[in-house]
């Protein structure tokens, strides 16, 4: 089974058979396709095909961690004698822009940049406190130097430049919220909550606008995010079932409950958690896909109008789909043949079919690399970019990539994982 990862590639969630974005949008991990893909940004057209060729590499452990932006490579090492360290690399040449220590804890967990900043996860002591807790340390992520740090499960706004905390108690329950700024880490405001299983911010026109926390009995508290004013309170359906998680789907929010092969899924309006519609689906899952909310299982794929319910689409041909952004989606019939591209507000087939041999990795819009096996004696694996407005691929070379590797992408970038190597390759860049 191969993993599609439209975000981080180093933490796994749960599988999920349907559209994702599921508990406090993390990650996406999306199981049960052979599909592994690697953004390319970059406009529609299809590019002049160019010499696929190997640029540098640099040691990457087991446990070590990775993240690219805006030209630059953070590998987060781990060390078993002491801190972790984050080392910034150039991603055109290898050039070390900097290294330094950065703090206890394993490097499992990858490194976020943010704007000019760099979040590292780490474990810390909250007041009080015996045993380390999640905690964040922030760096400057043009020189490196540390800007602050905190105790508290960290989830930034670019947006907003400020970051949420969430404080957590022996038991891994949240039981505090903070939400400071980004680059200084000063506290805009702090509020014990009652004891949270799960917590999720909801969006308004790309912006945080309020903070939704539920406790294990099913206690719902609203939260203004900007201040942390309680705007309101409620008990919403939650326990006695096999699993229960929130999800949020632009300005509205999707509690989703699973009891054996049953997932129902209840869209609420956050300001009053008054409950807008909800739909069942039999061994599936619901989520939201752009503007619209998705429900896949056995009986296909349909989406809704996220406001009242209504139908915009179904298809009966297929029973997984994930969301790519950009209006555009994946969807299959199974797990283990084809695939096909489709457009988010029509459900119309757009490209493909993509078959198993195919590998996909996406982080954004724009473009995707497609990376399949390659008909040579040397087993090289062929490496195309897929047109997303318009589902064509284009052919840009052959690259070597062992068995065991873990890809994903940047701008005219392919970078792989293995054998205790990070290896960045140019794809479609100019000779």
């Amino acid at each position: 089974m191969t993993l599609i990862d439209l975000g981080d590639t180093t933490e796994a969630a749960p599988p999920a058979a349907a559209p994702v974005n599921l508990s406090r949008l993390r990650r996406l991990v999306l199981a049960g396709l052979s599909v592994l893909g690697v953004l390319v940004a970059g406009a529609s057209a299809a590019p002049t095909p160019s010499p696929v060729r190997t640029l540098w590499t640099t040691a990457f452990r087991s446990g070590d961690t990775m993240a690219v932006d805006d030209g630059t490579v953070y590998v987060h090492r781990g060390d078993d004698s002491g801190p972790t360290a984050v080392t910034a690399y150039d991603l055109a040449t290898g050039r070390s822009r900097w290294s330094g220590p950065a703090g206890a804890g394993p490097a499992d967990r990858s490194v976020n940049p943010v704007g000019d900043v760099l979040l590292v996860p780490t474990s810390l002591f909250a007041p009080g406190t015996t045993t380390a807790g999640p905690g964040v340390i922030v760096l400057d992520a043009a020189t490196g130097a540390e800007l602050w740090r905190s105790y508290g499960d960290a989830v930034p706004s670019a947006a907003t430049g400020d970051v949420l905390l969430a404080e957590t108690g022996q038991n891994g329950i949240t039981t505090a919220l903070r939400l400071v700024r980004l680059r200084d880490g000063h506290e805009v405001w702090r509020h014990s909550v009652p004891p949270a299983e799960e917590w999720t911010t909801v969006t308004e026109n790309g912006r945080p606008s309020a903070i939704v926390a539920v406790t294990g009995q099913g206690d719902a508290t609203v939260y203004r995010y900007a201040d942390g004013t309680v705007l309101h309170r409620d008990r919403i359906p939650w326990n006695g079932v096999y699993s229960a998680g929130l999800a949020p789907a632009g300005p509205h929010l999707i509690v989703v409950r699973t009891a054996s092969a049953q997932t129902v899924a209840t869209v609420y309006s956050p300001g009053d958690l008054r409950p807008l519609w909800r739909t069942g689906e039999l061994i599936g899952s619901v989520a939201g896909c752009g503007p619209l909310i998705c429900a896949a299982g056995v009986r296909g794929v349909a989406a809704y109008d996220a406001g009242t319910g209504r139908e915009i689409w179904r298809r009966d041909d297929v029973n997984y789909a994930w969301d790519l952004g950009a209006g555009r989606l994946l969807l299959s019939a199974d797990d283990v043949t084809s695939m096909v591209l489709a457009d988010t507000a029509t459900g119309r087939t757009i490209g493909g079919p993509y078959d198993a041999r195919t590998s996909l990795l996406s982080g954004a819009t724009g473009s995707m690399l497609l990376l399949r096996a390659a008909a040579t004696p040397d087993g090289r694996t062929a490496v195309a970019r897929l047109d997303l407005a318009t589902g064509r691929q284009t052919v840009l070379g052959t690259v070597v990539l062992p068995a065991a590797d873990d890809c994903r992408g940047a701008p005219g970038h392919l970078l792989c994982t293995s054998a205790n190597t990070l290896t960045v390759t140019a794809v479609g860049l100019p000779s």
